[in-house]
């Protein structure tokens, strides 16, 4: 399994508190700074924004520091 735009779809449905949640794990898991995370969190209605307006092709670029091991796990930990 892999982030992809269905992927994204379902994070923008998710509920503002369980966004804020998710971009914190994406967040861990490209290894962002605690203060990167929380600007991050922060700003989650623009990253819904953003991630819902990408192609799969510029998702993957944005995301590419997620190793596919770390991609399943943290699919597995949003529950996606």
């Amino acid at each position: 399994m892999e982030i992809n735009k269905e992927t994204v779809d379902k994070l923008k449905n998710l509920s503002p508190d369980q966004l804020r949640y998710a971009i914190g794990e994406i967040a861990d898991a490209l290894g962002a700074s605690q203060s990167q995370k929380r600007m991050a969190q922060n700003h989650a209605a623009l990253i819904r924004r953003k991630f819902a307006a990408m192609s799969e092709s510029e998702l993957q670029n944005q995301l590419k520091g997620i190793t596919p091991e770390k991609q399943k796990e943290l699919l597995s930990k949003l529950k996606l």
